[in-house]
């Protein structure tokens, strides 16, 4: 395995979390980087990120790189893989919560047709409180409260160490409930 290079321009601890166990990682604020042979590319938008346009940036990355990524793991929101309601997506994300779906949609498929590995977790807005949560699968339904930022950092580790998860779009919901 090559290094993990995070897309990271949130203004939380989520990319801190998630390179606690992974030393050799690097940080970008942007897709303006070199890939190196093995490396797995971490992409943390946030929600409402104009991620359809960024997604070009990553075509751009992988059309110029001499290495493509081993693996492209993204963060997305609900409401992309028939998992929540527009009514649940915007509790989360407010009256924009439509046109973010679509970006997001539009994104997500465009990393599905690199034909490179890759893993989507999608994500309801996050907490500094633990949560328990759970995994779930496309089509299944992502409803309730806010997710741990320290349970999906490790989440997110498992995803990168591993084959886990490997080419599938999974969520993370907070098992308890809640809004």
């Amino acid at each position: 395995m090559g290094r993990v290079v995070l897309i990271d321009n949130r203004d939380d601890e989520l990319a801190s979390k998630v390179i606690k166990k992974m030393p050799d990682a690097v940080v970008s604020t942007n897709f303006k980087v070199q890939l190196q042979s093995g490396d797995i590319l971490c992409w943390l938008p946030k929600s409402n990120d104009y991620v359809d346009d960024e997604v070009q940036e990553l075509a751009d990355l992988i059309d110029q790189s001499v290495f493509l990524p081993a693996k492209i793991v993204m963060l997305s929101i609900p409401g992309t893989a028939d998992d929540a309601s527009l009514e649940q997506v915007e509790k989360w994300y407010g009256k924009s919560a439509r046109t973010m779906v679509m970006m997001h949609q539009y994104a997500v498929k465009m990393i599905d047709e690199f034909e490179i590995p890759y893993t989507i977790v999608r994500i309801p807005p996050l907490t500094v409180a633990n949560t328990e949560t759970k995994i779930t699968a496309e089509g299944q339904v992502m409803d309730g409260g806010k997710v741990g930022i320290d349970q999906l950092g490790l989440l997110l580790q498992t995803v990168l160490k591993t084959n886990r998860y490997l080419n599938q779009s999974i969520g993370i919901v907070n098992s308890k409930g809640g809004q």
